[in-house]
């Protein structure tokens, strides 16, 4: 695909989600997105403000944040998958601030008032179809969707050690996928 390709396909994406919001869509828009800040290109102005939108709805207290990322709801995943996905986000937060694994579990607990348990058992799942780290792997994306981040090349070797897999490998099937789904038509 061309870069105006991909960007008709990202607003078309945004577009659709518009006319009818639903968390499979959610999670799409939130994977392109994380996409494009690994890989440090640029992303469709519609996507931009999708995530913007976002961190504006996700600074606001009283909302929870599956909610404020449009995660909830039709087609969307089940409480427990979200709660692990934004446990671990945080705990992503910790890994990339230097802590040991270990560590970054107890502060996640801590922060969050779960059990290290959890913490580790969300981060840790595996998909019981395909056996990757498929929650902690989104939580990644929710991570740098959440805080508008780039990974340096020493957060993407870290991520992928702890998942176990190229994470550029598994983004770029996610992609593949995003645009067989939604029949990419210019």
């Amino acid at each position: 695909m061309t870069d105006n390709e991909w960007e008709i396909f990202e607003t078309n994406l945004v577009k659709r989600y518009e006319t009818n919001p639903n968390a499979e869509l959610a999670e799409a828009l939130i994977k392109e997105y994380a996409a494009h800040m690994l890989n440090k290109t640029d992303y469709a102005k519609e996507l931009g403000l999708y995530i913007d939108n976002i961190s504006i709805k996700s600074s606001k207290d009283k909302i929870h944040l599956s909610e404020a990322f449009g995660l909830n709801g039709k087609w969307g995943r089940s409480k427990i998958e979200l709660k692990y996905i934004f446990i671990n986000a945080q705990t992503w937060k910790f890994i990339f601030e230097g802590k040991p694994l270990s560590l970054a579990y107890e502060k996640t607990a801590q922060t969050l008032s779960v059990s290290i348990d959890d913490v580790r058992i969300g981060f840790e799942r595996k998909n019981h179809d395909f056996g990757t780290r498929e929650l902690s792997r989104f939580g990644l994306d929710i991570f740098i969707a959440l805080n508008k981040r780039q990974l340096t090349s020493e957060e993407i070797t870290l991520a992928d050690e702890y998942l176990k897999e190229d994470i550029r490998v598994q983004m770029s099937k996610d992609l593949h996928h995003h645009r067989i789904k939604y029949k990419f038509t210019c």
